[in-house]
């Protein structure tokens, strides 16, 4: 009687065949719940993707941006709802950034000095401006805080933890990693400044 009660009703190949079918039912469980909610993240990071079409927005006009000083624009681009199954009910909200656009060591091109704002420029003319031009970020690159033109220093900075860019978005203080990123962008004929939600390196914090 006493050995009997002590007997193991369970053999070590029932115990080990129920373990896997306890792994088994959570992992069924947990891993479609988790990937969905990973899915922005690994959308953004591994693939490159984002819920933001790659439509071209209107920031302002080239005459906008003065000598020596970075300028900020808001621009909205339309997005797709990150959970949104795609069905006849999706709806499209919005995203409002903010651009900081400067001329290449804060020189405005002779060219624009010549010009008055409703002026037209010719595709070659055109080309010009773009490679003068620095159409960047706001998110400081080391946590994304917005950052902002110091007027006094005349460098753009984080208030958050002190990083340090010039004028031209290049990394010269602080913890960021890099330079700000930058905006695919395009310069119309008539001066107007427009921008993709995509970058030229890298991806930014908000995405």
């Amino acid at each position: 009687m006493p050995e009997e009660l002590q007997k193991d009703p369970l053999t070590r190949g029932q115990f080990l065949y129920m373990g896997a079918v306890g792994t088994m039912m959570g992992l069924a469980l947990t891993v479609p719940p988790a990937f969905f909610i990973m899915d922005p993240a690994l959308k953004a990071t591994i693939f490159n993707r984002s819920d933001i079409p790659h439509v071209w927005r209107e920031i302002g006009s080239i005459f906008e941006v003065p000598s020596g000083e970075a300028t900020a624009f808001r621009v909205t681009f339309p997005q797709k709802q990150t959970y949104d199954s795609g069905g006849p009910n999706s709806r499209v909200g919005s995203l409002t950034e903010t651009a900081l656009a400067s001329w290449h060591d804060g020189k405005i091109p002779d060219l624009v000095k010549k010009r008055s704002e409703g002026a037209t420029f010719s595709k070659s003319e055109v080309r010009t401006l773009e490679k003068n031009i620095n159409v960047m970020s706001n998110a400081c690159t080391h946590m994304g805080c917005p950052v902002r033109w110091d007027s006094v220093h005349h460098q753009i900075v984080c208030p958050c933890h002190g990083g340090i860019y010039t004028i031209n978005g290049m990394h010269v203080g602080g913890p960021p990693p890099h330079g700000l990123w930058r905006y695919v962008f395009r310069i119309r004929e008539d001066g107007i400044i427009e921008v993709r939600h995509k970058w030229v390196q890298g991806t930014p914090w908000i995405v």
